[in-house]
């Protein structure tokens, strides 16, 4: 298993009866992490001296370390930081498994092994799909309803709820529905299947928007949008009752439209066409730039925070793959098929204005966290959990605190997608997803990155 891999981490792990045990208890717990300083989420302060105890895969009880117990199988934290699982609220399936067929009717065979390698090994046990082909879904849907200790749990939300559009093939995480009642029953249909979160993407025009939220809010669902490109906007979702938007990058469409100051962009930076997806992402950090420099267009972006936290509206991240556009990161992911962005064509110089406009872009998600937006993490990537830690260090270097950071990566994902009743926190009652750092990220920000032993499901990763 994963933990084995780390022998310098000196945790010990004892086996113990009911009748080696030091104390003779009425329950003995099937396993314990005794000295460990604990991460509370909720308000943020650091217990330190905590004792985990676990039965099956839910705590069972939290404990002074001073205090006795019985447990089958114990952990020794030597006051190790220990924190809940993180939770990754913006994933997509096709990014770990590809296309796969092109046979988009085909039935699939999904690995689920490759989601552990790609998200749990690192510290993420839940994820969230924002939208994925139909036909995986009775796999995922499987998955969603029998979480396991060995893999990420995951929530789905089918496809991602577009409008037709003549002409246009629709692209493989989507689905159509071609007017407002198609939409209603398509959102009854999910919800039948036992979905609890759904997903708007911009090309959703309003009139279906509206029959999409209405249905989904008496279905009791979880509403995520992805809106930019000015088919709708922001502002109406809000206005709609949308409580989740997805990626800082789709602030500036709500701001400005984008295909409007396209050439006003191209004239300023010197930048050319869009011609792959990494440069389309490296024009909206160009954007923020030219937000941040006009004082009307900024004025509006500081509005739109106050209407999201007025709202309280959260905001998803995906500022890793931003982050690598401009050369901020440890390591590099494109959203393309390549392994680092193609920025071809781009200076020296708009390389480096790049990089200063990513940091105008993270200045905006610490405005919009001062203000009271709760932000959670969404990856959006390839790299899942290896990209969440990445998240968490440029969260570090645009002065987010670790206290701040630690609920972003927990708690705050869980209470947005309506989770929090299982997850993002370490309280009896809650299922036993826990993280347990070799060296603490309060000490440094990037023993964010140093190694960690996974407890999912209440066995050891």
């Amino acid at each position: 298993m994963y933990h084995k891999k780390y022998v310098f981490f000196a945790l010990s792990i004892a086996f113990a009866s009911l009748n080696c045990t030091a104390y003779s208890q009425s329950v003995t717990y099937d396993l314990a992490i005794k000295n460990v300083t604990l991460y509370n989420s909720k308000t943020k302060k650091l217990q330190k001296h905590q004792s985990v105890l676990i039965n099956a895969d839910t705590i069972a009880a939290i404990i002074k370390s001073s205090k006795p117990f019985s447990a089958k199988k114990i952990i020794d934290g030597n006051d190790r930081l220990i924190v809940p699982g993180f939770i990754d609220t913006h994933t997509h399936l096709k990014n770990v498994y590809g296309k796969i067929s092109n046979d988009e009717k085909a039935p699939v065979n999904l690995d689920r092994k490759k989601l552990a390698d790609t998200y749990l090994k690192y510290g993420t046990t839940t994820i969230i799909d924002m939208g994925q082909p139909e036909q995986w879904m009775d796999t995922s849907l499987n998955w969603q309803k029998n979480p396991l200790p060995a893999y990420p749990n995951i929530y789905i939300c089918g496809g991602a709820i577009v409008s037709a559009e003549k002409g246009r093939k629709t692209y493989m995480n989507h689905v159509v529905v071609n007017n407002p009642e198609d939409a209603r029953l398509k959102v009854i249909a999910y919800a039948n299947k036992g979905l609890e979160h759904i997903k708007i993407y911009w090309r959703l025009r309003e009139p279906e928007m509206k029959a999409v939220i209405l249905e989904g809010n008496k279905q009791h669902l979880t509403i995520s949008a992805h809106i930019d490109n000015n088919v709708t906007s922001i502002w109406d979702a809000i206005d709609l009752g949308v409580k989740n938007i997805e990626h800082m990058l789709t602030l500036p469409p709500a701001v400005l439209n984008l295909k409007d100051n396209f050439k006003v962009i191209q004239q300023r930076y010197g930048v050319g066409d869009d011609d792959n997806v990494d440069k389309f992402l490296a024009r909206i950090l160009l954007f923020y730039g030219y937000i941040s420099e006009n004082p009307q267009l900024n004025s509006r972006l500081e509005a739109l925070l106050d209407k999201m936290a007025k709202n309280k509206v959260t905001l998803s991240t995906a500022i890793h793959f931003m982050g690598s556009i401009a050369g901020k990161t440890y390591f590099n992911t494109s959203l393309s098929d390549l392994d680092a962005p193609d920025l071809s064509g781009y200076t020296t110089a708009q390389k480096d204005m790049l990089s200063k406009c990513f940091d105008v872009m993270m200045n905006y998600l610490k405005q919009a966290h001062d203000k009271g937006v709760k932000i959670r993490i969404g990856t959006d990537c390839k790299d899942g959990g290896k990209a969440f830690l990445s998240e968490l260090l440029l969260l570090h270097e645009a002065n987010f605190t670790t206290a701040d950071i630690l609920q972003i990566a927990t708690l705050n994902g869980a209470q947005a997608m309506n989770i929090d009743s299982k997850y993002g926190s370490i309280e009896k009652g809650k299922k036993a997803d826990l993280i347990i750092f070799s060296k603490s990220p309060y000490d440094n920000y990037k023993n964010f990155l140093s190694e960690k032993l996974i407890v999912k499901g209440g066995k050891i990763y």
